[in-house]
């Protein structure tokens, strides 16, 4: 079974997509068979590979919620390759805004990603990308992982919402994974700012055994490679911002190892 890391902060413009679509590649850099699971209704994932939401006919939504009148294929048929070798993508759409509506009625509904990503043992690791929300679809992607990173961004209410999100972990792991860990890493740091080195500082004090060293900081060469549907490490391979990538995806291969 692969390893699963799940991408998570329920605070918007953490850089928690432009994360999983860099750390995915980092892994896929080193020749790891990579899968990337877009769980955000807002598939800013999918588009950020290259791919039209709206113009495909199959996404994870048909694979979580099937329709007995029209049956899904398998679910390597619904997985797209992207620009990358060895890095691949489940694909979301609008549709699983209502998934939360559709399944919380059943029974153990927050393991049926899990369940669907256990037959998948072609890939070394999946990457998921959940929902700026602590909703069903968080709920799930956390129940699926053995990892939850958290990107933080260095500001002023940077804290309560990382103290909220550990919150809901230690709800997964008393109910769905009882093993799940975490790991914070600071993202979008901008050393110039007072603001940014003090919040950074706290983390490091507060969170010793659960923070990387590795600090992701501004660059708008990260931007542009989501634009043009590339990770960093294509699309300007020689960068700072493809560099601290790579630093951070070691230090997650470490983690892994030692959880073996």
């Amino acid at each position: 079974m692969p390893k699963i890391l799940a991408i998570s902060n329920q605070k918007g413009g953490v850089a928690k997509t432009t994360s999983c679509f860099s750390i995915a590649a980092g892994l896929a850099e080193i020749g790891q068979q990579v899968l990337m699971v877009d769980l955000d209704p807002q598939a800013n994932l999918t588009t950020a590979c290259g791919l039209d939401p709206d113009e495909l006919e199959w996404t994870l939504m048909d694979v979580l919620v099937p329709d007995d009148t029209e049956p899904a294929p398998a679910i390597m048929q619904i997985i797209q390759p992207t620009k990358m070798a060895g890095l691949s993508i489940l694909p979301a759409d609008m549709r699983l805004a209502s998934l939360e509506r559709l399944m919380v009625s059943q029974d153990d509904y927050e393991l049926s990603l899990k369940r669907e990503l256990s037959l998948l043992n072609h890939y070394d690791s999946v990457v998921i990308d959940c929902p700026p929300s602590m909703g069903a679809l968080t709920l799930m992607g956390l129940s699926a992982a053995q990892t939850a990173l958290i990107p933080v961004q260095c500001e002023y209410f940077a804290s309560r919402g990382l103290m909220q999100l550990l919150d809901i972990i230690e709800i997964v792991r008393s109910q769905t994974n009882p093993t799940l860990d975490y790991y914070i890493f600071a993202s979008m740091y901008d050393q110039r700012n007072l603001i940014s080195r003090q919040v950074l500082e706290s983390l490091q004090e507060h969170f010793q055994e659960h923070i990387f060293d590795t600090v992701i900081r501004i660059d708008t060469r990260l931007r542009e490679s989501v634009m043009v549907g590339e990770p960093i490490q294509m699309y300007a391979p020689r960068t700072r911002s493809a560099e601290e990538y790579r630093q951070l995806t070691q230090e997650i291969i470490l983690h892994l190892q030692k959880e073996e």
